[in-house]
């Protein structure tokens, strides 16, 4: 299912403009790595380790972006962090990006804005997150729900709770990053019961996530790519919330065919 995933998104790319123009620009920051490919950004989260021995470090910059995106299937963490990123870039450069945006909902600002325009429909059944967000605890404040975290705090569930959780649950919210870290795939094969919200700013914007089992799409438009950029090399996470990048919402009904 992962290799599927990576070539019919790959497929897609191809008929980008920038998937075989030149890498531009790339940051690797603490929390955020960025890849720019004829002036678009985007993004993926860094893997939460460090390496020093990478062997491409300072060759990137002019490479096609193919290339990058040709790690996708890369066991090498930030590789294939690189890879997603170059994708997402690429991809925001292509019609179906545009048409997605259009049909798109606008959300307020913040790192929780997702979280705060879905609460009243959640009701009171079991809510699913995989990934931890910072000040999520106060938002969702009296709701049943649990956080599956790869590095849980002592509020988290591990990982390997997801194959018992997910199913059982009503919302499922998954991080976009688990694309990077191959998990996606088989979350969204526990998450066949529960409303699936694929979300956060390393969403690639397809409608394959729709034929996925996803129900709603939530990702980032980049406002503001100078300090999107400026941000991330400074070490920012959340802080990209405001004023370089806002979330947009998008439905399985909502999405234009």
């Amino acid at each position: 299912m992962l290799q599927s995933i990576y070539s019919s998104l790959t497929r897609e790319a191809e008929a980008c403009p920038g998937f075989y123009a030149p890498v531009e620009r790339v940051c690797i920051g603490q929390v955020w790595t960025l890849v720019q490919v004829k002036g678009q950004t985007g993004l993926c989260m860094t893997p939460q380790s460090y390496s020093r021995t990478l062997s491409w470090s300072g060759e990137l910059c002019g490479r096609p972006a193919s290339e990058l995106i040709g790690w996708l299937d890369s066991w090498q963490p930030f590789e294939t962090t690189l890879a997603v990123a170059a994708l997402n870039a690429v991809l925001r450069g292509g019609a179906d990006y545009t048409d997605m945006m259009a049909a798109s909902k606008t959300l307020g600002g913040g790192n929780l804005a997702v979280f705060r325009a879905m609460r009243e429909q959640l009701g009171n059944g079991k809510i699913s997150v995989i990934g931890r967000y910072p000040g999520l605890d106060d938002v969702l404040e009296g709701l049943d729900y649990v956080c599956i975290e790869r590095n849980p705090t002592e509020k988290d569930l591990p990982d390997q709770a997801a194959e018992a959780v997910l199913p059982q649950s009503r919302w499922a919210f998954i991080t976009a990053s688990a694309l990077a870290n191959r998990t996606l795939p088989r979350l969204l094969q526990l998450c066949s019961e529960p409303t699936t919200l694929l979300m956060g700013p390393s969403l690639l914007w397809s409608r394959l996530w729709f034929d996925q089992g996803c129900d709603y799409l939530a990702g980032v438009e980049v406002v503001d790519a100078d300090r999107l950029w400026k941000t991330a090399m400074e070490g920012g996470g959340v802080r990209i919330f405001q004023g370089a990048v806002g979330y947009r919402l998008l439905s399985r009904d909502g999405q234009k065919g």
